[in-house]
């Protein structure tokens, strides 16, 4: 399954699918859970600041009482400036309404208790100068209240204490999700407590004496489905204001829920698109195992139409339509060769056959029996060559072609087959003209004289009458020519392409009247090769042909 390539796509988009629903679903599970107890943190906090605010003690009124001072406006019995008698402001230590507001030493408008009447800071002050620093404020002398008066105030303030009510009823539904709150003093004195702290379900956080050990400002603490906000109060007091965030906890699970069962959806049908995308990915590839499973030696016209292919896989369409037309190639070619060699061997059978039946039907002369033998083994002897041709060719096509490799001089190579064809050549008024040049080069001398002889006898063989055979042996570079050029009748531009093919013969009944088999240059390309050249030929008709054979060339 793992070197399907559909499973391989359908994992791969599996797990693509299930990282970005399981980061999706994370994500909005944590804002989402984050938002809301960052709200459940806000209402807690305020209600703590409230509780605090109301522990603060109250605004001192233990000093002189206040005096009458100067007339705000014209006498008499009415109000100010209506002649109804005079108007008294209360000397408490604040800058007299006439005096448009200024207060004094530049300390700003009046404090906690408002401004008085007649005070208005948008009026422009001439008077009005810059703070100075250096400047004295006025000193409170009067005594601290007593220590009794300010603990009872304290513990009725503490025992009337009670959480805002509209955050109560905003919060609380039921008596266990209500909030509660616990005020203590030092490390463990509980000064009140309410709600479910009341009942004792809530413990006291065990906190230092100091209000701000360890805590900072304020501390959020999280215990077993509550939420708390623990404030330093007065003092060495704390403030803690709790509430039951079940209700908070059991929405996020719905969430939790929704995503899970939503992203299950969202899974089942990807990956029911991604296996239906898959099986259409692996459709042309189908296709192409079809169409390469149909071949065979009885059908190997099958081809691959690359239009109906992905872009993709219409190179490897190509190149498999490429390798079907060499395998049909192959086929046609191994046929062909069958059906020659057949042939070609069943000729000097049939000499053999009917010689040898002839001398048995009854007694003949010793002359004719010689003649008769005489016979037999010349054709024989062509089947020989013919057999010998056919290993020579299957080995070269195994790579088992065997070869003694010497350094030797393809110029002496190919006068000494001149030499050897000059009678052919006499008798049928031919010309060799050899122009021989020394050329190095490592080989086999057997073979290589087996290429010179079969080009020099080819081209003696398809000449003219009176024409002309020229062999040429040279360097060129870093290769050591052989080229043999005749004035035959030259080849067509149709058999061309079959010129080193097994058993081609250009003029076949001229090819048969002069005993060729066609192997000779199919030979003589498998001996080249093998010795790491290469064999080429130029052709016009009724003007000639040129063979020319590079090898390599030694130093």
């Amino acid at each position: 399954m793992l070197r399907s390539i559909r499973w391989t796509l359908q994992l791969w988009h599996a797990a693509i699918l299930v990282a970005a629903l399981a980061g999706f679903g994370a994500a909005t599970y944590y804002q989402v859970s984050r938002s809301r107890f960052r709200e459940v943190d806000t209402e807690l906090m305020g209600a703590a600041q409230v509780l605090v605010s109301k522990l603060r003690p109250p605004p001192r009124t233990d000093g002189p009482p206040p005096r009458l001072v100067r007339p705000l406006g014209a006498e008499g019995p009415g109000p100010r400036g209506s002649g109804e008698g005079p108007q008294y402001s209360v000397d408490d230590g604040r800058p007299p309404p006439g005096e448009r507001g200024r207060p004094p030493h530049g300390e700003g408008p009046p404090d906690r208790d408002g401004p008085l009447p007649g005070y208005d800071p948008r009026l422009p002050d001439p008077d009005r100068r810059p703070p100075n620093p250096d400047r004295p404020r006025p000193r409170d002398d009067r005594p601290p209240p007593p220590e009794g008066e300010r603990l009872g105030w304290r513990a009725a303030t503490v025992r009337d204490l009670e959480l805002p009510a509209g955050f109560v009823e905003h919060v609380g539904e039921t008596e266990g999700e209500k909030p509660y709150f616990i005020v203590w003093q030092n490390a463990s004195d509980l000064m009140k407590a309410s709600g479910v702290a009341a009942a004792g379900r809530v413990p006291t956080p065990v906190v230092a004496g100091a209000p701000n050990n360890g805590l900072g400002p304020f501390s959020i603490l999280r215990r077993d489905g509550l939420r708390e906000v623990l404030l330093p109060g007065p003092a060495t007091m704390h403030v803690l204001v709790g509430r039951s965030v079940r209700h908070e906890q059991e929405r996020l699970r719905q969430l939790l829920f929704l995503l899970t069962g939503t992203g299950a959806g969202v899974l089942a049908v990807g990956l029911l698109g991604g296996w239906v995308l898959s099986r259409r990915a692996v459709r042309p590839i189908e296709s192409i195992t079809a169409t390469a499973g149909s071949i065979s030696a009885a059908n190997l016209s099958g081809r691959i139409d690359p239009r109906r292919v992905p872009s993709e896989l219409e190179a490897l369409a190509t190149v498999l339509n490429a390798a079907f037309a060499r395998l049909e190639a192959s086929f046609d070619q191994q046929t062909r060769f069958t059906a020659d060699a057949s042939h070609e061997l069943r000729t000097p059978l049939a000499v053999i056959h009917s010689h040898a039946e002839l001398a048995l039907t009854r007694e003949r002369p010793a002359a004719e029996y010689r003649q008769t033998i005489e016979t037999c083994l010349r054709a024989a002897g062509r089947m020989k060559s013919l057999i010998e041709s056919l290993l020579l060719l299957a080995r070269a096509d195994s790579g088992r072609l065997e070869l003694d490799a010497r350094p030797l001089d393809l110029g002496n190579a190919a006068e000494d087959c001149v030499n050897m064809l000059s009678p052919l050549a006499a008798e049928k008024g031919i010309t060799v003209e050899a122009n021989i040049a020394p050329a190095k080069v490592t080989g086999d001398a057997s073979r290589i004289g087996q290429v010179a002889t079969n080009l020099i006898a080819n081209a003696i063989r398809y000449n003219r009458e009176g024409g002309t055979v020229n062999v040429v042996t040279a360097t060129d570079g870093p290769d050591a020519m052989l080229l043999v050029s005749d004035t035959g009748v030259g080849i067509s531009a149709e058999d061309t392409p079959h010129v080193f093919e097994r058993f081609f013969r250009a003029d076949k009944a001229r090819s048969r009247a002069v005993g060729g088999s066609g192997l000779g240059l199919a030979i003589c390309k498998s001996i080249v090769e093998a010795h790491g050249g290469t064999i080429s030929f130029a052709s016009e008709v009724g003007k000639g042909t040129t063979f020319t054979v590079r090898l390599p060339a030694t130093r």
